[in-house]
């Protein structure tokens, strides 16, 4: 048998199961299922692994005849000893968004382990969750009716229910009862006739307009539970708004009718009695999360696919989005998806009746559809991690802030080593006289990470494929070849990886396609190949030729670049075998477009804000700068205001005109920004080559959520975007009028990018 026979034989078999071994923890990788009712799925890839105990994730992507798809599976078994699956919200409050992952980490600040998570409810501007959350058997926010939601029990068995109702009252010592209509949900000037109910986990004050009575509540409970009545002693009655809520405090905030109800039945010293309940035996929750919108929808129900979800009349069963959903099994386990969507030839998102019938081939009976599109975020711990990390590609580019997030915890204590991870572990394919460097992992039998000594490892490899040094790091021959890489530890432990020293190219890829190079810089260039169906072949630099034209500057045999001392533009090309592949370079003004060291070009501007509060200055504080000396300050004030207000930097060209051109035609355009937590969007405000100006979003609306430390924001350059772009501003904006706040923002160092990631 031929060597070439021999390769393409061993890929077939890697693709169709592949093993992760550890020791003695072993996880099977299988094959992708067949869709219910005979709809035919091939699986161009397949990963799985055990995050934790009772936790197994699994990565597939999905080859079908209409759509491909990305999806990342999360099967929880809710009677694992050592797991907790939880609603959480930042701070535990509704009073902000925050991105999956923040949420995680406060979670670690906590001491607490998470190994995975999904974005939650459908969510409002400020923040507040659509529907109902309850986190630790505690009330978070709910409106009077719930679309659909997940809850769990005490004894931890999971289920789905839909078209739950909130019954709340507030009921005085002579019998006078009051409706509360919602607990935890922003009111807005347009609710009139109604009664809200606010706790500490709303946040600090009520942030509600002008035009009801706020009464201050003293409770004897701070906590609100579902079906368990709070005592409670008007302490004030105002005719006000945006009331401060202490500790011990409940705020009741009424409006029309329901004020006058107040004004008429409560006077201050007057002893109360709130009690909030829910059908369907949702008062027994320990933990909910909810699909509360026009887009909540019951997916599965008892094994079927309702017909509301199937009807093809309805413009929104056709419609393919990214999606996040829930499913429970006949035998109790969840199941957490998520599909990635709208990033054609990588993942074209599913509908509703597609995400009900990938369910079902998971064993689903059960199963609900949450908050979806640039919403849908998953993390999970990679083997060997003590973190969860972000796996699936949010199609916004990066992460967007939503309002609750459901998480996986692991309370199993770490304990001796038990197997061994090594990356990478699966398809490993090189290129003749290629490297790779081998990273080492340890884990227990929990599958929490264990600390190993590279001293105590020793490395082999067999049937000629290649050498590894004590480091990891694996040389391939000169002959296309299979074998193994194997690592072993004391105790017997070992890990092996299969490897292909193959040439079976068909394309190869820079890692950099197009740059700004300054004059004299140095920058190292990479390689990727591929073969026939995509999977990557790891390529070393020094394996190909290079060539640098154009008085550009010089490139090493490695790949290392060094610019000229001069303007100059030219390109470098790199050959192997028969494939070739070049960059465009351009030597030139660095790609930073303000650094932020002076205001020589930038000036601030305004719109319907306090007047005179926007105003732009240099700050030098450390840990205010970012890079350089000094970072940029930007202070404003929209307490009062209607419309959309917004404070702007302007970059100035040399006529000292917003308008800055910037080189080239970069690929992202970059931000580096101190958050104040004000939650208000960021954006770029850029004129194209044919003169129209642009709007581009660094963040979504109610974006600017961290506060205490430096977050890099970056957008997508459109690719239908006509070159050269000039840049006229940075502007932050706010159209809610519940969220007009004063706060100050730091810029630094807004940077176009020109190669690939």
């Amino acid at each position: 048998m031929k060597i070439q026979s021999r390769v393409k034989n061993w890929l077939t078999i890697m693709l169709v199961s592949a093993v992760l071994v550890a020791g003695n923890i072993s996880v099977p990788l299988h094959p992708v299922k067949v869709h219910a009712e005979g709809v035919r799925a091939t699986s161009a890839d397949e990963y799985s692994y055990m995050a934790a105990p009772g936790v197994k994730h699994t990565s597939i992507t999905l080859d079908e005849p209409e759509s491909r798809q990305a999806i990342q599976v999360m099967e929880v078994d809710p009677k694992s000893p050592h797991i907790q699956i939880q609603a959480v919200s930042s701070r535990m409050e509704v009073s902000r968004g925050e991105t999956v992952g923040y949420m995680i980490r406060e979670q670690e600040t906590m001491g607490r382990r998470v190994v995975g998570g999904v974005n939650g409810d459908f969510f409002s501007s400020v923040g507040v969750p659509s529907g109902l959350q309850i986190s630790n058997g505690e009330l978070i926010s709910s409106p009077g009716s719930i679309k659909a939601l997940m809850y769990i029990l005490a004894d931890g068995s999971v289920h789905l229910e839909e078209n739950v109702t909130m019954t709340a009252v507030v009921q005085t010592g002579s019998g006078s009862a009051l409706d509360i209509d919602m607990v935890n949900r922003t009111r807005v000037p347009s609710h009139n006739d109604r009664a809200f109910l606010f706790t500490s986990r709303f946040g600090s004050s009520t942030r509600t307009p002008v035009g009801g009575v706020e009464v201050v509540l003293g409770v004897e409970e701070a906590r609100l539970v579902a079906g368990q009545p709070v005592k409670a002693v008007v302490q004030s009655i105002e005719d006000g708004a945006n009331t401060l809520i202490g500790a011990g405090q409940y705020v009741l905030s009424a409006t029309g009718t329901k004020a006058d109800w107040v004004r008429n039945a409560l006077a201050v010293g007057d002893e109360l009695e709130i009690s909030v309940s829910f059908d369907k035996g949702i008062n027994e929750a320990r933990e909910v999360i909810s699909g509360n919108s026009t887009l909540g929808r019951i997916l599965l129900k008892d094994g079927e696919i309702p017909a509301q979800i199937t009807d093809p009349g309805e413009a929104v069963n056709r419609d393919r989005h990214p999606r996040t959903m829930l499913g429970v099994t006949a035998d109790g386990k969840l199941i957490i998806a998520v599909v990635d969507g709208r990033m054609p030839g990588y993942a074209d998102g599913m509908t509703f009746e597609e995400q009900a019938r990938y369910l079902q081939s998971l064993g689903a009976v059960n199963a609900i559809n949450i908050d979806g599109g640039g919403s849908s975020t998953y993390y999970v711990r990679q083997p060997g991690d003590l973190a969860a990390s972000l796996l699936n590609v949010p199609s916004d580019g990066s992460e967007r802030p939503v309002g609750n997030a459901l998480i996986v915890v692991s309370t199993a204590e770490t304990e001796q080593l038990e197997g061994l991870v090594l990356s990478p572990n699966r398809y490993v394919q090189v290129a003749p006289g290629s490297q790779i460097s081998f990273e080492v992992k340890g884990i227990d039998r929990n599958y929490n990470p264990v600390t190993v000594q590279a001293n105590d490892l020793k490395w082999v490899v067999n049937d000629g494929i290649g050498k590894v040094d004590d480091n990891g790091v694996f040389t391939a021959g000169t002959k296309e070849r299979t074998g193994q890489v194997k690592v072993h530890a004391k105790g017997g432990i070992q890990q092996t990886v299969d490897v292909a020293v193959t040439n079976e190219i068909a394309r190869i890829a820079l890692s950099h396609d197009a740059f700004v190079a300054e004059p004299g810089s140095v920058q190292a260039l990479s390689l990727k190949a591929y073969d026939a169906i995509g999977r990557e072949i790891q390529l070393s630099a020094n394996q190909a030729s290079w060539t640098a034209d154009g008085v550009i500057g010089s490139i090493r045999p490695d790949g290392v670049f060094t610019a000229g001392s001069n303007d100059a533009q030219g390109t470098i090309t790199a050959v192997y075998g028969d494939h070739s592949v070049t960059a465009e370079v351009h030597v030139g003004p660095s790609p930073v477009i303000e650094s932020f060291e002076d205001l020589d070009s930038i000036t601030a501007s305004e719109v319907r804000t306090v007047p005179g509060s926007v105003a732009l200055s240099l700050v030098t504080e450390p840990g205010m700068v970012k890079f350089g000396q000094s970072s940029g300050k930007l202070t404003y004030d929209l307490t009062g205001t209607s419309g959309t207000s917004a404070a702007y930097v302007n970059l100035l060209n040399a006529a000292g005109q917003p308008g800055r051109v910037i080189e080239g035609k970069p690929k992202r355009i970059g931000l580096w920004v101190y958050g104040d937590g004000n939650m208000h969007q960021l954006r770029l405000g850029v004129t194209d080559g044919s003169g129209a100006n642009k709007l581009w979003n660094f963040t979504s609306i109610g974006g600017t959520n961290w506060t205490g430390e430096w977050r890099y924001v970056s957008l997508e350059v459109p690719q239908d975007t006509l070159f050269p772009i000039a840049v006229r501003n940075i502007a932050m904006e706010e159209k809610n009028v519940n969220n007009k706040q004063a706060g100050v923002l730091y810029y630094d160092q807004l940077t176009a990018e020109y190669g690939e990631e």
